[in-house]
């Protein structure tokens, strides 16, 4: 019974043993080769494009593809502003290492403080890019050499391809065109879709019209080795991944034959000339001196250049755009001022002396021959003793009005950054800022162009293309085209003005050319209107700015300008002369060419007279 009961447990069978043994192995086996495929398909296939874009990083590096800057051109096709291709040393902030041996290594290449290396090094690592960062551009052949040679060292750094900005006529055009530099961390905040290194405008019309000439950059793979650098150009073949938009074309007003006999004739002397078209209001020539070289901002600037830029007399100072008394060219604004409120009329005749006393004190004219002169002769010979009179029956805000209506006190439309809106004060403002009255003499000293007056040369030239005009008076402007779009000129402001009182200005002005203190820029052929200026200023002792505003033809015409020598001395024998070299330059082209309309081809105290 006992046997019979436990035999199940004590019989043992190898074979059902065994098979047992064989399903459980192949159980295994099958899960195991199950997994294995289903690793295999998930990397094979699902997981493809990752692994072969992985595989892509680890040979090659994603780098810019820098756009080329929109080329800027004259309005004859002249080029002003163009690119070339340079060198730049980048950093690949992710495979940066040792950040102090690079920065003494780097330091000996570039001859630059290791203080400036390290710093670029760690603004660099800190942008965490996937795109080279730029350190150093337009790298010279030396530098290129010293850092092929140290190449095996240099783990997070490399030379590539780039494009930088070039002025092919130098200083010529500095002021106009303006320059690009790297951006700065301002910029950058204010613009977080650019990035470290990148080039902007930084001045003139380069900053002005930036969005338009920058672009949009690339971006390519390069073929890299197990150090991270790249291969030489011959084996590198560079795949690009997003192609390079480049910036707009952008057409100027400027002549540059026109540009460049204004530069000449103002020569070293500090000062600014500028010309425009008084019916468009185009910008024939701005010339500001002393110049800078443009170009020298696409490299890095040496202490010597530093300097250079930042001498005592302020070469990057744009002198066009910056206020000055005026002196005397303001005598025609005085003058129709006194037209309208009837202090003086077109047949009114003066008594001119050596000057006036008021309260107590003597106000000089700038010479002593006395007579009785009418309104012609009194601006022809700009007797400041007839615009005392004058003055003495007119508010200073009657005088500002006819400033304001002009163009003075107010910016005249140019696209260029920091532009002076000059000062035409009143009785307000001179409380306002100085805490005390305005006083008679106040009048009598702005009458002439001296006081508190502030006039940019843009400005005056704007002023006298108003007059030339008749009372219509221009928006200046630089750019008439960007890209295939042509841009049409700003309308002109009109001021109502009887035609009698503007013709005895327009004779005025015609008579100090024919026979007065202008006399320098008499033309055979073609009858030129301006007035000459001496407007003191400081310091005390120095020589008076020289100033010169003319329009021509006198009577239609095509071309107004001004030119203005600081502390050249008188008007008539400094600033006159200038203005000749350019008029004559303007009407001894074939055809008129300065005052063509433009279709540029499509681009592949003492003398106050």
């Amino acid at each position: 019974m006992f046997e019979s009961r436990f035999s199940g447990f004590t019989d043992f069978d190898p074979i059902q043993h065994a098979k047992l043994k064989t399903i459980a192995l192949l159980f295994f086996v099958g899960l195991a080769t199950a997994a294995l495929c289903t690793r295999l398909v998930w990397l094979q296939l699902i997981q493809n494009n990752f692994y072969k874009a992985r595989s892509l990083e680890n040979s090659t590096r994603v780098t810019f593809l820098r756009a080329p800057r929109g080329i800027i051109y004259d309005r004859h096709g002249n080029m002003l502003a163009t690119n070339k291709q340079t060198l730049s040393l980048v950093a690949v902030p992710l495979q940066i290492e040792d950040v102090d041996d690079l920065t003494r290594r780097l330091s000996r290449i570039l001859g630059s403080p290791e203080v400036e290396v390290r710093e670029k090094l760690l603004k660099a690592q800190e942008s965490d890019s996937v795109l080279p960062v730029v350190l150093e551009r337009d790298l010279d052949l030396k530098t290129v050499s010293m850092f092929y040679d140290q190449q095996l060292f240099l783990k997070g750094v490399d030379i590539l391809p780039d494009i930088s900005r070039n002025y092919p006529q130098s200083e010529l055009f500095c002021h106009l065109l303006g320059y690009c530099g790297e951006i700065t961390e301002s910029q950058l905040k204010r613009h977080p879709e650019r990035r470290m290194g990148d080039v902007v405008g930084q001045d003139g019309v380069e900053k002005y019209y930036d969005t338009q000439l920058r672009g949009i950059d690339g971006e390519q793979r390069v073929r890299v080795n197990a150090s991270g650098q790249t291969f030489s150009r011959d084996t590198a073949h560079p795949v690009v991944t997003k192609e390079a938009q480049p910036g707009l074309p952008v057409v100027l007003s400027i002549d540059m034959d026109l540009q460049q006999a204004a530069a000449e004739a103002l020569g070293d002397r500090h000062g600014a000339v500028v010309a425009c078209d008084p019916k468009t209001g185009e910008i024939l020539a701005l010339v500001s001196n002393p110049k800078f070289d443009p170009n020298c901002f696409t490299r890095r600037i040496t202490p010597d250049v530093w300097k250079k830029l930042n001498a005592p007399d302020h070469p990057l100072f744009n002198r066009a755009l910056s206020g000055f008394p005026p002196g005397s060219i303001w005598k025609a604004i005085t003058m129709l001022a006194a037209l309208q409120y009837k202090v003086v009329k077109p047949d009114t005749k003066l008594h001119v002396s050596g000057g006036i006393a008021l309260g107590g004190f003597f106000f000089h004219d700038w010479t002593a021959t006395s007579g009785l002169f009418d309104l012609v002769k009194c601006l022809a010979w700009s007797r400041d003793s007839a615009f005392y009179q004058m003055a003495l029956h007119m508010t200073p805000e009657q005088i500002r009005e006819w400033g304001l209506l002009f163009g003075a006190g107010r910016p005249t439309g140019v696209e260029l950054p920091h532009e002076s809106s000059g000062l035409v004060p009143d009785s307000k403002w001179k409380e306002r800022v100085y805490k005390e009255k305005w006083y008679p003499g106040n009048t009598l000293h702005m009458s002439i162009g001296q006081t508190f007056l502030q006039v940019t040369p843009m400005q005056a030239c704007r002023m006298y293309a108003g007059l030339g005009m008749k009372g219509k008076v221009p928006d200046l402007h630089l750019v008439i085209k960007i890209g295939d779009r042509q841009i049409p000129p700003p309308k002109q402001e009109t001021i109502k003005i009887k035609p009698e009182y503007m013709n005895v200005v327009s004779n005025g002005l015609k008579a100090v050319v024919a026979s007065g203190t202008g006399g320098a820029t008499r033309l055979g052929g073609v009858e030129v209107a301006g007035k000459t200026g001496s407007a003191e200023a400081p310091p005390i002792g120095s020589k008076t700015h020289a100033w010169f505003c003319c329009y021509a033809p006198a009577d239609n015409p095509r071309i107004a300008m001004c030119a203005f020598v600081e502390h050249g001395g008188h008007g008539g024998s400094a600033a006159a002369p200038i203005a000749k070299v350019v008029l004559e330059r303007f009407f001894g082209k074939d055809g008129g060419g300065a005052q063509a309309a433009a279709t540029a081809p499509a681009p592949k105290r003492r003398r106050r007279h």
